[in-house]
């Protein structure tokens, strides 16, 4: 082998020792540590080796599963609403004037540069019961703290969680869909005109199926945020009340901080991933595969 057959290696080589200590040696700590009895403090790592006790543990906790569903419906929620009205957004911008359209976009990502912990508290200011932006507009309705309990109720914690969610998504779906609107050829929706096609035909005909990569980017980025999220909801309700908003990430937190319990800790954020694996890793995988046959039948 010559020298030169090297150089590929000695090139890859910084890129693969930081994936190696940022990425493939903490995960691989983690799942070493979810085998132990291990409490934060603890001098004699090692000692109580408990196997896969954390995990069954895990299996019949029941906060854990209501933090499983919690996450599902929040990340749910989170997507349906981010992919909606981020369309509706974009669409409406790409609309407008084309001299007004630099002045919109800017504003509207505006949200983007604000800490998602910031974001929480503004939001529970304005879902405060005495005085908050949101009852002051229900106020006009006739609508108050009894109709709409809000971070408060049980049934509508995790609802505020995701408005909260929306402001926060969804101007990187606008510049994301925006970005493949302008992308598309004019040609296509003059032809559309000429044949007599409604703008809502147009969009169902020629924007959402051009769009399909760039959903495919957002279902990713903003999917596997959705299901680990934690800064929200922990400036929001803290989990509560009654671990209505509890999240699997905010549970993660709770059990290695609260109550030390590392070992516990690391199983559930263990489960966490695996979850966010397995929604979006089969569906992209399928994606891919369909998109492949499409590309070799065309």
């Amino acid at each position: 082998m010559e020298r030169g057959d090297f150089l590929p290696f000695l090139l890859l080589l910084p890129v693969m020792l930081v994936v190696f200590f940022v990425m493939f040696l903490p995960l691989v700590y983690g799942i070493v540590i979810s085998l132990f009895d291990y409490h934060m403090g603890d001098l004699d790592f090692g000692r109580d080796f408990v196997g896969l006790g954390n995990y069954i543990r895990m299996m019949q906790d029941k906060v854990f599963w209501k933090s499983t569903v919690n996450t599902l419906y929040f990340t749910a929620g989170a997507i349906a609403g981010d992919l909606f009205f981020g369309t509706l957004v974009s669409v409406w911008i790409q609309s407008l004037n084309e001299r007004i359209r630099p002045i919109i976009r800017p504003i509207v990502t505006i949200p983007l540069l604000v800490s998602p912990i910031i974001i929480g508290l503004i939001w529970k200011y304005m879902f405060n019961i005495n005085g908050g932006m949101v009852y002051w507009i229900l106020s006009w309705f006739g609508l108050g703290a009894e109709q709409f309990p809000g971070l408060a109720g049980s049934s509508t914690a995790m609802f505020c969680a995701i408005v909260a969610h929306w402001w926060q998504v969804i101007p990187f779906v606008v510049i994301v869909l925006s970005s493949g609107l302008v992308s598309i050829p004019n040609d296509y929706y003059e032809a559309a005109e000429m044949d007599g096609a409604s703008f809502i035909q147009k969009f169902f005909k020629i924007s959402l199926p051009s769009l399909m990569p760039q959903y495919m980017v957002i279902l990713l980025f903003n999917g596997v945020d959705a299901i680990k999220v934690f800064d929200i909801i922990y400036a929001l309700t803290g989990g509560g009340p009654n671990n209505s908003t509890m999240s699997l990430s905010l549970y993660a937190y709770k059990n290695a901080f609260d109550h030390f319990d590392m070992g516990y800790a690391m199983a559930i954020s263990n489960a966490t991933m695996l979850i966010s694996f397995l929604v979006f890793g089969i569906v992209f995988v399928r994606y891919n595969a369909k998109a492949r046959k499409e590309g070799i039948k065309g």
